[in-house]
């Protein structure tokens, strides 16, 4: 059971950084501005997905022990 916990922080962590990297180059680079309402959109769907797709694996991994 502890594998699971292991696992998911060790993917959403890893994955994490990747994600927080690529954000930043993509508005360091001008690729996207928050000025811009359609961009402001899509961080908060980006972010909302990594965070919901968090949860769902989380809640998933918890529901398996039973």
């Amino acid at each position: 059971m502890a594998n699971n916990w292991i696992q998911i922080a060790y993917q959403y962590g890893l994955g994490g950084l990747f994600f927080a990297v690529t954000l930043y180059l993509c508005f360091k680079e001008e690729g996207a501005t928050l000025s811009h309402p359609e961009d402001r959109w899509m961080l908060k769907v980006l972010i909302g997905g990594y965070f919901g797709y968090l949860l769902m694996h989380t809640l998933w991994a918890y529901l398996a022990r039973f």
